[in-house]
């Protein structure tokens, strides 16, 4: 018997190539887990070229080998696409992830957009003008990251880099300790801390470290997946992954 195309709304969601057990291939069964079987996802892999260096971050999120993984998410009934790479979509500041998101488009006729300005669209969502930053990558590349988000009307106050050379490293890192060490450092303002790098887990994580630190924590999964949901036209609500996704939208 042939098999049967489901006709749910899909996200397709593209990643840089690491060898790491990323959340975001399981993404159907963690939706279903949290009651959304309203909603299926596709992740498909793209050329990761070497760490988080600027110039290999560049070669990373070149369109030219993004938009074919883009174009086959679309094949494959996809109805939005997130480019699901932090660093490799603010690397060349606002306008080169805004370049990303057009080419993508372009591409596949889609609505299509990025980490970085998934992180952008739910600081607006959370009302929050102002964000501190725990950067996984070196210092450059931290910076970096806090430029972009300057050049979109947001403060960034204390950033931290934990210099990790590639998503490898990143995904080993003990995140519940790093965000209680950084939280401890910080003013009592109120202002969410972020969390860039897809290559960290963090779904199952961001509820339990907005209690610990009492403030909004932004992850890059956590942004990118509630940002695609909102791209698809579907209910973005998502429970046990923080402030964001009870409702903000």
């Amino acid at each position: 018997m042939a098999a049967i195309e489901s006709s749910l709304p899909k996200l397709g969601i593209i990643l840089p190539d690491d060898p790491i057990d990323s959340e975001m291939h399981r993404l159907d069964r963690w939706l279903a887990g949290r009651g959304r079987e309203d909603v299926t996802a596709a992740t498909l892999l793209s050329k990761g070229i070497g760490g988080h260096y600027e110039a290999d971050l560049y070669a990373t999120g070149d369109l030219e080998v993004i938009a074919p993984v883009a174009r086959e998410l679309a094949e494959q009934g996809c109805g939005a696409v997130v480019w699901a790479c932090t660093s490799a979509s603010f690397i060349g500041g606002l306008a080169w992830a805004e370049r990303q998101a057009a080419g993508l488009a372009d591409a596949t006729g889609l609505p299509s957009s990025s980490t970085t300005l998934a992180f952008v669209a739910a600081l607006e969502a959370v009302q929050a003008k102002r964000a501190h930053l725990l950067g996984a990558y070196p210092e450059p590349v931290t910076r970096a990251f806090a430029a972009a988000l300057r050049e979109a009307g947001v403060e960034v106050d204390r950033c931290r880099a934990l210099d990790t050379p590639n998503g490898s490293a990143s995904f080993l890192l003990a995140l519940p300790e790093e965000v209680g060490r950084f939280a401890a450092e910080l003013p009592e303002d109120g202002a969410p801390i972020l969390i860039p790098d897809t290559a960290i887990n963090s779904l199952d994580l961001v509820e339990g470290l907005e209690a610990a630190s009492g403030r909004v924590v932004l992850s890059a999964n956590q942004v990118s997946l509630w940002h695609g949901l909102n791209l698809l036209g579907v209910p973005a609500k998502l429970g046990d992954c923080g402030r964001l996704c009870a409702g903000a939208a």
